[in-house]
């Protein structure tokens, strides 16, 4: 990977971006942005979009969202412990004895998400999972007026883990669910911007996908797209504990899949399955989840049906804080999104013949 494309991507990654609170992160993507485009725009709700080619025709929307899963403050108590509710698929089951970053308006302040020691737990009562607004969250203050002074409700939360290589090709980070995906979209444009294109390419950066595939949406009115592509990660199943016949085969480092079925629209993945093989990138085929939404499911169905695809990044350990992925893997994804917009013909659209 080019040395200027993983710096970005482990700021990118270490930038606390929380749905609803993304302006710190669409700042570096946008300032990456502006090297390679020919503009740069945000809309009222922060949604990015960098554009290539613009008097090109079609238009192909590529996709990533840049929001991370968090919580937000919801209440203090009196004895100064607080409580939170969830910003996106936070499992209450992980996120006991973290550190996390509570972001107030005159900055971060730290705190941990407190436990009862094992010594002192009742096994039969305390071994269930407890719900989230059980969990309670301590900045070591004496009380309630104490935490106020510093911390307010409806402040952000994200959790403290940040980017690091396991190894050459191997990296885990809080929140690759899917800054990789908006890394993606514009690494794809940068490629893209070294050759010649028939077509004009809308790398997006969307906010709000984890509390419902909302940027997205906004997305589809900004760029008004003839086709579209999301990036997003999938669940790599190469671990233990996971029924591949349940959830399919992905594995890290194999390349990005390709998703089929249902918002998938066939003629793009016949076409994005030749560019692969005429490129020699590696890619694997997976079936549409059913275990959740991506923006593609959001963006297809908006302006009488909009062909659109879903490329995605295989991710061990997705909603964690140790979210695990191949740098190889969203090289190859970025490569294959710039071919198959190169190999776009003036004004083509894809449209099934009944």
């Amino acid at each position: 990977m080019r040395k200027e494309s993983l710096e970005f991507l482990k700021t990118l990654l270490n930038t606390p971006t929380p749905s609803g609170y993304e302006s710190a992160g669409q700042r570096i993507w946008c300032d990456y942005a502006r090297q390679f485009a020919d503009e740069v725009r945000t809309d009222s709700y922060g949604n990015a979009v960098a554009v290539l080619n613009p008097s090109g025709d079609p238009k192909i929307m590529v996709d990533g969202h840049i929001d991370e899963i968090g919580m937000i403050v919801k209440y203090i108590d009196d004895k100064g412990f607080i409580y939170a509710q969830r910003i996106g698929g936070v499992d209450p089951a992980l996120v006991r004895n973290k550190r996390i970053n509570i972001h107030t308006a005159k900055g971060v302040v730290r705190g941990v998400v407190g436990s009862t020691p094992i010594h002192l737990q009742d096994r039969e009562k305390d071994a269930k999972v407890p719900k989230l607004h059980e969990v309670y969250i301590d900045i070591g203050a004496a009380d309630g007026k104490a935490v106020k002074k510093q911390v307010s409700v409806g402040d952000p939360i994200t959790f403290t883990d940040e980017f690091e290589m396991l190894n050459a090709n191997v990296a885990v980070a809080r929140a690759m669910d899917d800054r990789v995906g908006a890394w993606v979209a514009v690494e794809a444009l940068r490629i893209a911007s070294e050759g010649k294109l028939n077509c004009c390419l809308y790398a997006c950066s969307s906010v709000q996908e984890e509390v419902g595939l909302i940027g997205a949406t906004m997305q589809v009115e900004n760029v008004k797209p003839d086709v579209a592509i999301a990036v997003d990660v999938t669940f790599a199943t190469d671990t233990p504990g996971i029924d591949v016949k349940q959830f399919g085969q992905c594995a890290l480092g194999k390349g990005p899949t390709v998703s089929m079925g249902r918002e998938n629209h066939p003629l793009m993945v016949e076409r994005i399955r030749k560019v692969a093989q005429k490129k020699k990138i590696a890619v694997q085929m997976e079936a549409f989840g059913v275990a959740g939404g991506t923006d593609a499911l959001a963006i297809y169905t908006k302006r009488g049906g909009i062909p659109s695809l879903l490329v995605s990044v295989p991710n061990r350990y997705m909603h964690s804080t140790v979210e695990m992925i191949d740098l190889r893997d969203i090289q190859r994804a970025a490569e294959l999104i710039a071919a198959f917009a190169a190999d776009l013909k003036k004004a083509e659209r894809f449209v099934v013949k009944v």
